[in-house]
């Protein structure tokens, strides 16, 4: 081991999960040439020991190799331990200087977003890097890309995969944030307005669909279906905020998450009506890599979103 240079098995891990010099030089703030000496230096210390290659080139990627294929899980294991032997001892969130990489679904950021004044007030050299969510965020959770998502989950028991709170994955660690309800949005002189609220109403409306981690569907649309009185789509957005600015300039709606309805009434110029069927209300979650758990660090970013998230959350009222 003392003519191996440690820091190449980090290299190592990240090459296994990128397949990629140019995706490993990118997650690592360095040139590809730079990626592409270290991966020659790895290959010299450890191929002859293992009598394998490693990885080898396939079009503009590189494929690991079945024995490099075998460590990632140990690989992994070790630089987990590794950087927790290595925190201090006692936690000092005036002094600390970590940096963690977060993701929060859009309806979770708008009302966690007025609590980071509050945290580099009271952690000053703490640093938050916001990321956008992906297709792969458990997978870049599990494999330590990520250090906390925050993201909404049904409690309804007629939720479809993966949208229940219990198909979250279970090699992952979880805390419930907050509960929330459903809510309808609608421009403030919509013609729905002067009338009976009722579910022939929402049905006969047209309706906003958001796609949300790659899906277009959801629980209502479960629901509705179920009854033989599927929702009539008049438009199909990738995110929140467009939805919002297209109930504003029509007559269409959109369902969703009453604190994040709270956030884009006032903006848009949009009322909120309740929702005519009863749905579930909608958990929460804080979700982070076990090898986290008894991170002090983690452990104080968490405790700081659970202590002062409710203090935000506001009535869940409707017109």
């Amino acid at each position: 081991m003392e003519r191996i240079d440690l820091n190449l098995l980090q290299l190592m891990l990240i090459l296994l999960e990128e397949r990629s010099v140019s995706a490993a030089a990118a997650r690592l703030h360095l040139s590809q040439s730079a990626v592409s000496k270290q991966l020659s230096k790895l290959r010299q210390q450890l191929s002859p020991r293992l009598d394998d290659p490693l990885f080898v080139r396939s079009g503009q990627g590189l494929v690991p190799t079945p024995k490099a294929q075998a460590l990632e899980a140990p690989l992994r294991q070790w630089l987990q331990l590794s950087c927790s032997m290595l925190q201090p001892a006692q936690f000092d969130p005036l002094v600390d200087q970590r940096s963690f990489t977060v993701t929060m679904a859009e309806t979770a950021f708008h009302t966690l977003l007025p609590l980071l004044p509050k945290l580099n007030a009271l952690a000053p050299q703490m640093r938050l890097k916001l990321v956008p969510q992906t297709l792969e965020q458990f997978e870049r959770l599990h494999r330590g890309q990520l250090d906390l998502l925050v993201i909404p989950r049904d409690t309804d028991n007629r939720a479809p995969y993966p949208w229940h709170l219990d198909h979250l994955p279970n090699n992952l660690s979880t805390a419930q944030l907050f509960m929330d309800g459903h809510r309808v949005l609608l421009r403030r002189d919509h013609p729905l307005l002067s009338q009976p609220w009722t579910m022939e109403a929402f049905l006969s409306a047209q309706h906003i669909t958001i796609w949300v981690e790659g899906s277009e569907r959801w629980l209502m649309d479960n629901v509705l279906a179920g009854v033989g009185s599927p929702r009539v789509i008049g438009a199909q957005v990738p995110d929140f905020h467009s939805a919002a600015l297209m109930a504003q300039h029509s007559d269409m709606l959109f369902v969703c998450a009453a604190q994040f309805a709270n956030h884009l009434m006032p903006r848009f110029g949009l009322t909120t009506l309740p929702m005519p069927l009863e749905l579930a209300p909608i958990s929460f979650n804080m979700l982070w890599p076990p090898s986290l758990d008894n991170d002090p660090a983690h452990q104080w970013l968490r405790r700081f979103f659970a202590t002062y998230t409710p203090a935000l959350l506001q009535p869940d009222t409707a017109t």
